[in-house]
């Protein structure tokens, strides 16, 4: 099949889709289908290095945005989002510059605490945005000064990433090596940070000192755009054996979205354009080729802005430069990854949140319009206007007032979101609550009562493998939802630390099986690898019920000695329950313990029965029913002292231990939760 041929198969098939999805002609399965696979090298096979050659615009003519001196575009925005924009900047003006402290960048290697310096690193450039937006929206002036100073100062670091990442330089954590510079998340983002910069208010700065723009340049060529050309052996790449994860992650598309920003807006050298093109759109490949055949995101919805969503961004931004003529973002499989979301979504600002991730992970409105136009999804877009109205820069007075509203996105998405937003204020906006949704290679299932409605009971169980990107010991865990509100969590992740990511990540509490919602079997937990895992998944889906079951007996080690454990999570759709039975065989007879976590207190009841409350009013109580001849309940507190989980569940949560009477070698459980 030639280029023409694919493409226009992937347009008839991309339309099709999206005609019968606005007739309301898909069912919920239907409406999840994807291609089998992902498309393998999609992007080299079809933005080829000839086409480059000769679609690639140059530097001087490729022009995305209105520069400094368009003056009509940048009054053209919003008022009262300019004035966010300038009261941001003047605040951080009025903070000023801070030095940063080469015993600060150690503490990492000290002591492990990363947050410390992030916080002064990333500040730094967010300081650094605000005042270009500012300048820019203004045409004043005022700004001027203080964006030469923040320049001169991320120009004068020894390393624009952050000390966490240096496991990469041959001198390993500690202080860096400027003779050795790598390539990973920050660094290329401070690029693409400074080649806006130097984009948006290049003439300015060169006024100046004309030395401005060009140590934009120089740095930027050594630190990154040159070693990104030169070498092979960064992991995040994937064009060599990846000896730290089998699969490609957030980094990949992270990086190369912000390489892309760098590389068009910087290199002036036709042939090292094209050449650095070339190579970003195989690295993109390489990530692509490997994602879930059913298009799922397995690091979960606290990474989808930061991985499906960025190769969305270096895919588009190519597209636009080479003057949108090739039509990737036509391939269907790019909407499924976007819709992953939607089925993500539990409700409101409630998000499932498997791995190292939070609860309230609501992606980046803007994006997601943008995302939903681009592939002509309808519920995309409207969902992206629906969030964005609530937390983005599109946000309402009403919202913005009340503090909901997020602070600038890094600058590659404030941008668009500025001048869309007249656009997005007057989008159509809904809360897209789709009813079912299955991802039958990475093994995740939610179920609602209904579509477009978040009362009643709801569930969510990702029964994968323990090895996944950012994964816990969670095989075959559930979340569920009454009326929009949590019963039963995933906790999620405290702060990174050096132990996050190191020998010690499974002995963070957070991460260990006990403290999701699975069995303990003998003191035995679940072990963390690509080889432990759930298997033998069914699935069914109907009016009445949505029941999905597999066997997580793989999931734990051999001396747990399980034969089979058959975990079976029901929705009834009649009763407004959700249902757990646990029917399972052991090589011997041990205690075992159910963990249940819940944001809500427990009242142990007769008969059985477990009352579990909100703080007054804040929802209805919920009602956990259990076998009291076969189960034995305690709760544990837990005071949370980590400041992300507290966002998400206050100051506590409950372990909840339903206890076997005795040691059991075998059983069939079953128990539910409901509305009081």
């Amino acid at each position: 099949m030639n280029r023409r041929d694919f493409l226009a198969g992937s347009m008839a098939l991309a339309g099709q889709q999206n005609l019968l999805r606005a007739m309301g002609a898909l069912s919920a399965e239907a409406k999840s289908a994807v291609p089998s696979s992902s498309p393998q090298n999609l992007l080299t096979n079809t933005l080829t290095e000839s086409f480059l050659a000769s679609h690639l615009l140059s530097v001087q003519d490729w022009h995305p945005y209105p520069t400094w001196s368009e003056r009509d575009s940048w009054e053209a925005i919003p008022a009262d989002i300019r004035a966010r924009v300038v009261a941001q900047a003047e605040a951080a003006q009025k903070d000023g510059w801070h030095a940063i402290l080469a015993t600060t960048f150690l503490q990492f290697a000290r002591t492990g605490n990363r947050s410390v310096y992030e916080a002064q690193s990333f500040g730094r450039r967010s300081h650094l945005e605000a005042v270009v937006l500012a300048e820019c929206i203004e045409g004043k002036g005022r700004f001027l000064d203080d964006i030469t100073n923040g320049v001169w100062l991320i120009c004068e670091e020894s390393f624009w990433g952050v000390p966490a990442h240096l496991y990469m330089q041959r001198a390993g954590i500690g202080l860096p090596d400027i003779t050795d510079p790598i390539i990973e998340l920050f660094g290329a983002e401070t690029a693409a940070l400074l080649a806006w910069t130097h984009y948006l208010v290049g003439d300015p700065l060169a006024k100046i000192s004309p030395l401005i723009p060009k140590r934009i340049v120089l740095e930027s060529e050594r630190r990154i755009l040159a070693p990104a050309r030169n070498r092979n052996d960064f992991w995040w790449m994937g064009f060599e054996h990846n000896n730290r994860t089998a699969r490609l992650n957030n980094w990949t598309p992270w990086i190369n979205s912000n390489l892309m920003t760098a590389n068009l807006l910087l290199e002036e050298n036709p042939k090292l354009r094209v050449y650095e093109t070339t190579r970003i759109l195989r690295s993109l490949d390489a990530y692509l080729n490997q994602y879930w055949p059913d298009a799922g995101e397995e690091e979960g919805p606290g990474y989808f802005s930061a991985s499906p969503m960025c190769y969305f961004e270096a895919v588009s931004m190519i597209e636009e430069a080479t003057g949108g003529v090739s039509h990737v973002l036509a391939n269907p499989f790019i909407d499924a990854m976007g819709r992953y979301i939607l089925h993500a979504h539990i409700c409101g600002d409630n998000y499932i949140d498997y791995g190292d991730a939070h609860v309230h992970a609501s992606p980046d409105g803007e994006l997601l319009y943008r995302f939903g136009k681009a592939v002509h999804d309808g519920q995309l877009e409207e969902f992206g206007a629906y969030c964005a109205a609530r937390r983005g820069l599109a946000a309402t007075q009403d919202h913005a007032s009340s503090g909901q509203e997020r602070g600038l996105p890094r600058i590659s998405r404030a941008l668009p979101a500025l001048f869309d937003a007249k656009e997005i204020r007057n989008a159509p906006k809904e809360d897209v609550l789709l009813r079912d949704s299955y991802y039958s290679d990475l093994g995740l299932v939610t179920a609602r009562m209904k579509a477009g409605s978040s009362q009643g009971m709801y569930f969510a169980v990702l029964a994968a493998n323990n090895g996944r990107s950012h994964s816990h010991n969670d095989t075959g865990s559930y979340i569920i939802y009454q009326d929009c509100q949590p019963v039963a969590i995933d906790v999620g992740v405290e702060a990174y630390t050096a132990k996050t990511f190191g020998p010690e990540r499974y002995t963070i509490w957070t991460m260990q099986s006990a403290y999701h919602n699975l069995p303990t079997i003998g003191s035995v937990m679940q072990h963390n690898g690509v080889q432990y895992r759930a298997t033998g998944r069914t699935y069914d889906s109907n009016d009445d019920r949505a029941s999905y079951s597999f066997n997580i007996a793989d999931a734990y080690p051999p001396e747990a000695g399980v034969t089979s454990w058959t975990r079976t999570v029901t929705l009834d759709r009649v009763k407004d329950v959700v249902r757990i039975e646990e029917d399972f065989t052991l090589a011997r007879a041990v205690p075992v313990t159910l963990s249940v976590m819940t944001p809500r207190a427990a009242e142990i009841g007769p008969g059985g029965n477990m009352t579990l409350k909100l703080a007054p009013g804040n929802g209805s109580a919920s009602l956990l029913k259990y076998d009291a001849a076969q189960l034995t309940p305690t709760v544990e507190t837990i005071r949370l002292t980590d400041s992300g989980l507290r966002m998400s569940w206050g100051d506590q949560i409950y372990r909840i231990l339903l206890q076997s009477n005795g040691p059991v070698d075998s059983g069939k459980w079953s128990y539910e939760f409901g509305p009081a």
